[in-house]
């Protein structure tokens, strides 16, 4: 069987795939020129951020399984891939929901702490600056959760727990019960959530329910003292309104992981502003996570390609109708 692995994925997870099966990297310097043709070879495909359209899936004929390492699918056309016959697998919770979890609130205490300002005061020799600044804390603040999945209930857990917050959240896919359960205080609007937290943190997967679910409005209805943080997906939120109010002090701080458009353009003052604490889309990738995740993606899909049903199916409905693989391991061949 033929593997393409498009992204870097920890070696770890290579190496497993690599035991049963031909892997090709694309990633690699000089893979680019022979993609067609590997494309055109490959059973199974395991991506990141590689985007699958049914235009692409035309290049694929025998591509059976799509591996999604990370929980997001914003850049796999699913239906399209359900139609071809193509199973598609994500990796979600593990150790990617714990370091995109700690990574929101290290960016909560960097945006709050002004941890970048602090750095750079001591190394231009500016230390004076401390009786200047007043720092701000989390402990005792309320926390306002956009989605409480596994990464929102972990950050829920460490904001409660570590740093005795209020959390609230805003989930229409949450019950009361489960709400009780996270010791979470759910909101049924969001303009009430912002308003009501001294921290919104997002955390939400990117379909057209949510893009832009984070308007103008709601941004609108934050207190001056509050801040945001984003480390799900850019465009689930009005980032030219998010910027407005940087500019005009309407909030007092934000932390972004992701943006609109990734890399973000050169020219937006989202790179300039003095309030902003920026990452460039790495909160989840940590050694821990991203061995994890490697080692995941790597056997779900091998498990889908000798035909057993992986637990992380995005497509279930397909699974009986999926398109035929060889599923012969690499070491069986003859």
């Amino acid at each position: 069987m033929k593997i393409v692995v498009t992204d870097p994925i920890h070696e770890d997870g290579i190496a497993r795939l690599r035991r049963e099966h031909d892997v090709t990297l694309l990633f690699e310097n000089g893979s680019a020129a022979r993609a067609d043709a590997a494309f055109e070879c490959a059973d199974a495909l395991v991506i990141r951020g590689f985007p699958i359209t049914a235009a692409f899936l035309e290049r694929c004929p025998r591509v059976g399984v799509i591996g999604k390492h990370g929980s997001g699918v914003d850049n796999v056309d699913v239906d399209a891939a359900s139609r071809c016959g193509v199973v598609v697998i994500s990796t979600p919770g593990g150790g990617n929901a714990t370091a995109v979890a700690e990574g929101a609130v290290a960016m909560m205490l960097a945006v709050l702490r002004r941890t970048l300002d602090c750095h750079h005061a001591v190394s231009d020799g500016r230390f004076g600056v401390r009786d200047q600044w007043r720092l701000s804390d989390l402990w005792g603040h309320t926390l306002g959760l956009i989605g409480c999945g596994n990464i929102g209930a972990l950050v829920a857990r460490i904001c409660r727990r570590g740093f005795e917050m209020r959390v609230l959240a805003y989930d229409p896919t949450l019950s009361r019960e489960q709400a009780a359960a996270l010791e979470i205080e759910l909101v049924g609007q969001i303009e009430d959530l912002m308003h009501a937290a001294d921290v919104v943190s997002i955390h939400v997967p990117l379909r057209e329910s949510t893009r832009g679910l984070v308007s103008a409005s709601a941004i609108a209805a934050m207190r001056p003292s509050a801040i945001l943080v984003n480390t799900s997906r850019g465009a689930v939120l009005d980032e030219d309104a998010l910027i407005a109010a940087l500019i005009e002090g309407r909030i007092k701080g934000a932390g972004l992981d992701v943006f609109r458009s990734e890399p973000p353009d050169q020219s937006s003052p989202l790179l300039r502003l003095p309030n902003v604490t920026l990452s460039p889309h790495n909160a989840g990738l940590t050694e821990d996570s991203t061995r994890d995740m490697g080692l995941r993606v790597a056997d779900y899909v091998l498990q889908a390609l000798a035909g057993e049903k992986p637990p992380t199916l995005l497509n279930p409905q397909i699974w009986d109708r999926r398109r035929p693989v060889n599923a012969t391991p690499l070491g069986e061949r003859h």
